[in-house]
């Protein structure tokens, strides 16, 4: 039997500022993997919610994305 994941995670990170609403349209764009919602905006502080079972597929998106929105990452849970 499969091992499925029935709880979301999430990640809180800090992106360029005027980068926040990029984030947001490029998660969001892979429709049902995650939500963003901004924090702090002056900051860039975002928390990122992921759907059970996407992790890896987020964790790609923000690698591949990472240098152009100067994200770090602040916190995660799985």
């Amino acid at each position: 039997m499969p091992n499925f994941q029935l709880e979301s995670s999430f990640r809180r990170c800090l992106v360029a500022p005027p980068q926040i609403h990029y984030l947001r349209y490029l998660l969001e764009a892979y429709e049902g993997i995650a939500v963003v919602s901004t924090q702090d905006s002056r900051l860039g502080l975002v928390r990122i919610d992921i759907a059970p079972g996407c992790e890896e597929d987020v964790q790609r998106i923000l690698e591949g994305e990472g240098e152009n929105l100067r994200l770090q990452l602040v916190e995660s849970t799985t």
